[in-house]
């Protein structure tokens, strides 16, 4: 498999593959390691589901409110100057998180929120300008292949963070005699993770601007009207704003079922199944790796069944996976089900992405990023913070068919959607509102 995706790889051009070349850094420290830990760590150091819930949230907002911002600004200085200062916000966030308990006495619970809403809008900025200069990379016909790509490469850097995530900390404690419950071989761990973080950076550092992207001014000089192509300017229309708020909604919904299992399936393993975390990690590496071939058949299904057919059955199944996680008590349904949901996240991240951002302009494909991942930074906050608030009040079970409820709404407004936008009528003024690239 690694062979097959390393030759795949090699069909890209340079600028490409060094952009892969920091999805593996960040997917392994943010979405393999933190996924796995950062709740872990918490608890070790003495906090409830409710504050876990908070930091939680705090980052997700911060990924959420700095997406659409970072899009604008992608499309008013460049796309790769964005990338660069979000892999940096990235890694200072993750340097100093860990740090948390040596900061002075009552400011370890803001140190711990700051910086992970840090490393989450770092992380933010470069997911949505990597979307846009992706999208313009590579060759036309490769746009399908390109992101089904990165989301392999995302997938697999994040299976291997969530084995060392799982195995390191208990590693760390038997080699120093320490307790499952001390947060020493965590906080040693989240510190180790830095180190790819500054990997990451320094190979964004060497990605190059567009060649259509525009230089930032504090005061922009009046541009003659032949200046830019029509095409090439960011403009602001009704349509445009409406297909915004369509797209945003209908992510907020898809994304809830896979935030709501990402963001607390470690605490109901730990917490009520009483699993160890490197059985947790396992569980999480395969949810990860399972991801990585179903992204490379993407493009054959996209080619098949077309972009919308793919969201669509990738989205009901998605709130499907979320069945065993309520209503099975043993540990094996419920880690099927939080791999299941995993694998379809990547197949309708794909197809999701690549379809909203052929609806638009190039101009206005960074904005168009940046509002998808502002749904779903504000998806994932509202089930952390809520899922935090339920669980004081309610069970497991109840968080995850709501969850699973979220998602399956999602699913059919954006069918609904689909099967307006392919009638005669509606889909000339889409084509005519939304030119494509």
């Amino acid at each position: 498999m690694i062979a097959r995706l390393a030759n795949i790889v090699g069909q890209f051009n340079a600028q490409a593959r060094l952009f892969f070349v920091v999805v593996l850094g960040v997917g392994f420290a943010i979405e393999g390691v933190y996924t796995v830990l950062l709740n872990l760590y918490l608890l070790r150091l003495g906090y409830g589901t409710e504050f876990i819930g908070l930091v939680n949230a705090a980052g997700l907002l911060a990924f959420a409110f700095t997406s659409l911002p970072a899009g604008i600004l992608g499309a008013r200085l460049s796309n790769t100057q964005m990338m660069k200062i979000g892999s940096g916000m990235s890694l200072l966030g993750g340097f100093l998180l860990p740090m948390a308990e040596f900061a002075p006495p009552g400011w370890q619970q803001g140190w711990l929120i700051f910086h992970y809403a840090l490393l989450l809008a770092g992380f933010s900025v470069f997911f949505v300008n990597g979307a846009a200069f992706l999208i313009n990379v590579v060759e036309s016909g490769q746009k399908n292949d390109a992101f089904a790509l990165k989301m392999a490469h995302f997938s697999l850097a994040a299976f291997v963070g969530s084995l060392v995530g799982g195995m390191l900390p208990e590693y760390i404690a038997a080699i120093h005699n320490l307790a499952r419950s001390d947060p020493a071989p965590y906080r040693l761990t989240l510190m180790l993770v830095s180190l790819v973080l500054a990997g990451a950076f320094l190979a964004a550092l060497q990605l190059r601007p567009l060649s259509h992207a525009t230089p930032f001014r504090w005061r922009q000089p009046k541009a003659k009207p032949e200046a830019r192509p029509p095409a090439e300017r960011m403009t602001w229309t009704l349509p445009f704003i409406t297909l915004i708020g369509v797209m945003t909604l209908i992510r907020l919904l898809q994304v809830a079922g896979s935030a709501t299992a990402i963001v607390y399936f470690n605490v109901y393993m730990d917490t009520q199944l009483h699993v160890p975390t490197s059985l947790i990690g396992a569980i999480a590496a395969l949810g990860r790796l399972s991801s990585v071939p179903i992204a490379l058949v993407v493009p054959w299904m996209t080619r098949r069944w077309g972009n919308p057919a793919v969201i669509v059955g990738a989205s009901f199944a998605a709130a499907l996976c979320l069945l065993p996680l309520a209503l099975s008590e043993s540990w094996l349904p419920a880690g099927l089900g939080y791999i299941g949901a995993l694998a379809v996240l990547a197949i309708r991240y794909t197809a999701f992405t690549v379809y909203t951002l052929e609806l638009v302009t190039k101009a206005q494909q960074s904005v168009m990023a940046g509002s998808g991942e502002m749904a779903a930074g504000f998806s994932f906050a509202m089930m952390a913070l809520g899922g935090g608030i339920i669980l004081s009040l309610f069970t497991f079970r109840d968080l995850f068919l709501i969850g699973a409820l979220l998602s399956f709404l999602g699913a059919l407004i954006f069918w609904w959607y689909w099967r307006q936008s392919t009638k005669p009528k509606r889909q000339t003024a889409i084509a005519t509102s939304h030119p494509s690239p």
